[in-house]
């Protein structure tokens, strides 16, 4: 009797592995794509948002879909804590098409009341009500302001970057260095969330809000504007990290 069959060898050289590229060192990329529902995405590490009040999902982003902000105190998006946010240097973008309002407020990470317990802002960026914005931080306790000269609460879309070194802050406005300031040393932490949008208080943005990023590197004034042409989908890609080699054998016996 005959009989004919064929079997399978899997042979593995090496074992194929991926992980998120670390392009520029980006740790958080918020779309603001979804559409509907409750939660803004992370596509890089999970560091979801949680939307709260009454923010509104819009097709005319500045790269696809967006969030409508309604200037109110209790609407923004909210995400906790981690401490890869405290990271020494970095650097934060985001695109904002804003109202002429006084007062709002584009990013918040200093505790959930108002004024705040501790003076240990690490990132906090706000528009003065001459509609320019406003970049604040403290080193031991002790507060600096950089103040820029661009209006960006126009009704237009502009790319804000706050890009900190270890030794200074730098602000970019549609991918131009708008102002810059020395830090007296190492910017206060802490374990606060972050609130994109509004900060405790009643201070909030009027308009919308696409493409939030925060890089664990300081960029370059040229990697400001790769990062806003392109848009953050580049730069949280997954990349192969390893090669397979694979052999399947085919093996025919005969009985």
């Amino acid at each position: 009797m005959k009989t004919t069959f064929l079997s399978l060898i899997l042979v593995i050289g090496i074992a194929v592995t991926s992980a998120h590229a670390v392009k520029l060192g980006l740790a958080s990329a918020w779309l603001f794509d979804e559409g509907s529902g409750g939660t803004v995405t992370d596509i890089v590490s999970g560091h979801n948002g949680e939307i709260k009040g009454s923010l509104t999902w819009v097709n005319d982003g500045k790269i696809r879909g967006a969030l409508e902000f309604p200037g109110r105190g209790d609407s923004y998006v909210w995400i906790e804590h981690d401490d890869v946010f405290n990271a020494d240097p970095y650097t934060f973008v985001s695109w904002v098409k804003l109202n002429a309002a006084s007062w709002q407020y584009i990013v918040w990470r200093n505790g959930e009341k108002w004024p705040e317990e501790k003076l240990v802002r690490h990132l906090d960026i706000w528009i003065h009500q001459d509609d320019y914005p406003v970049f604040m931080w403290h080193v031991n306790g002790q507060e600096t302001r950089l103040p820029g000269k661009t209006i960006i609460a126009d009704g237009e879309w502009h790319h804000v970057a706050k890009v900190y070194d270890g030794s200074k802050v730098q602000m970019f406005i549609d991918g131009k260095l708008d102002a810059e300031s020395a830090t007296s040393g190492p910017l206060d932490t802490s374990e606060s969330p972050m609130w994109i949008g509004a900060r405790p208080g009643n201070v909030a943005a009027t308009g919308l809000f696409d493409e939030v990023g925060f890089f664990t590197q300081a960029l370059s004034e040229a990697e400001v504007n790769a990062v806003m042409n392109t848009g953050l989908t580049d730069y949280a890609a997954v990349e192969a990290t390893g090669k397979a080699t694979i052999t399947w054998g085919l093996l025919k016996t005969e009985k």
